[in-house]
């Protein structure tokens, strides 16, 4: 499913504030039992949720409605259908800060060690439970490849897988037809992304004229601005007139040519459409280095999936169990504050997901089984996901279509096409 602009800022506020990736924890993954957060009758799901009021002070105004509401509805819901191959599910839900690692750590512990939950549901610190405690995550942040670890299945597969999809459709349309392209990645943790942008571009036969890094320190606004400008001179020297704008590049790209009031402003690429998300919703862009912009999306729009039937029934069970309950349907395009929809679609969706994957595994419902289900899950219609998805051998994700986004400057909001252009 689609990040919401919320999670994305929650990820930024938590990446801002990282040291390291993870850390200690005083349970090691082998000395949890495969069977943790399952009996005969039960399955034990947690959700450590986004809590946006802890953010208010930093601006980010957004109400995505009521995510402990929006769950236990659905849950109660498919516990009174059946449940799942006969367990009912038994939701742990944790607010969590997104300043910080702190809270998501505490939040891990918690869930992985005290309630002894046998998978998480969009967590931020995905590493800690994948990694540390070996529990199964669906739709967690920042899908990171590594081995030995639980499986973190989604319908949005990384920037580095979806790369060369959506590159050879944006070829397809002509979009690199006589064009000198620049690469421009916006620090060193889009290395691996830029050397697949890279190998694609050569199998589609795109001439890359000038790769450049931007490599100042993190939190740096003042030296990641002058750096771009130095890499916009550049650019411009050699004649670059499409850009494409690499991993974080996708939000740190128009934000210097912003600060540094650039009249060097070509044609350019966002390889992440969640990152250009950022910089439009979030800063205070001139609509003139935004205008040229073109990305895309493996999954549809918000509205786009509101509108699906699946969606709407979730939305159905919601309301008719918290009537007083203010979900207010998104806009085409999404504008405002008021996502109050999103709790209900994204809970609609990550529990779909889960127990697509859970009654595939069968009766012997362990963390392998789990993710050996996933993994060989083929063409299923998962609510969010525009297609059927597919995931593969050790691939917990789906690449899906591609939805061409635009950037309408009339209401300085991202355009989604209402169809794929390519599968």
């Amino acid at each position: 499913m689609r990040k919401s602009f919320a999670s994305l800022v929650a990820g930024s506020l938590i990446l801002s504030a990282m040291v390291v990736l993870g850390g200690a924890s005083s349970v090691s993954a082998g000395s949890i039992p495969p069977s943790q957060g399952v009996t005969a009758t039960t399955i034990r799901v947690g959700i450590p949720y986004v809590d946006l009021a802890a953010v208010r002070q930093f601006g980010i105004t957004l109400d995505q409605g009521n995510y402990p509401d929006a769950y236990n509805a659905l849950i109660s819901d498919i516990n009174a259908h059946g449940g799942v191959d006969g367990r009912r599910l038994v939701p742990y839900l944790v607010a969590v800060n997104p300043v910080g690692t702190a809270p998501a750590m505490t939040a891990c512990t918690q869930l992985a060690e005290d309630d002894s939950v046998f998978v998480a549901i969009t967590p931020q610190q995905t590493d800690c439970y994948v990694q540390q405690y070996h529990v199964p995550v669906i739709a967690g942040s920042f899908q990171i490849v590594q081995s030995g670890g639980a499986p973190n299945f989604t319908l949005e597969p990384p920037l580095a897988a979806y790369d060369p999809v959506q590159l050879s459709a944006f070829a397809s349309r002509g979009v690199f037809k006589g064009k000198k392209v620049g690469l421009f990645a916006g620090g060193g943790t889009d290395e691996r992304e830029l050397q697949v942008v890279q190998a694609a571009l050569k199998s589609l036969g795109v001439p890359v004229l000038r790769t450049a890094v931007d490599s100042a320190p993190a939190g740096d606004e003042a030296a990641t601005y002058q750096q771009a400008a130095t890499i916009t001179q550049i650019f411009q020297s050699a004649g670059v007139n499409e850009v494409i704008a690499v991993g974080t590049g996708a939000t740190i790209w128009p934000e210097a040519l912003h600060a540094n009031q650039s009249t060097y402003d070509p044609p350019w690429i966002a390889t992440s459409e969640p990152g250009l998300e950022t910089a439009v919703l979030g800063s205070s862009i001139s609509p003139q280095y935004l205008k040229n912009v073109l990305t895309s999306s493996p999954v549809p729009s918000n509205y786009q999936i509101w509108h699906t039937p699946a969606v709407q029934q979730c939305d159905r069970v919601v309301r008719k169990a918290y009537p007083a309950l203010k979900i207010t349907p998104p806009t085409n395009p999404l504008v405002g504050s008021d996502q109050t929809f999103y709790a209900v679609e994204s809970a609609c969706i990550n529990l779909a997901l889960f127990t697509t994957i859970a009654e595939a595994a069968g009766k012997n419902l362990t963390w392998s089984s789990f993710a050996r289900a996933g993994y060989e899950l083929r063409e299923a219609v998962i609510p969010g996901s525009g297609t059927p998805v597919s995931f593969g051998p050790g691939r917990a994700y789906a690449i899906g279509p591609v939805y061409m986004v635009t950037y309408d400057a009339a209401k300085n909001v991202l355009q989604f096409s209402d169809s794929p252009v390519a599968k």
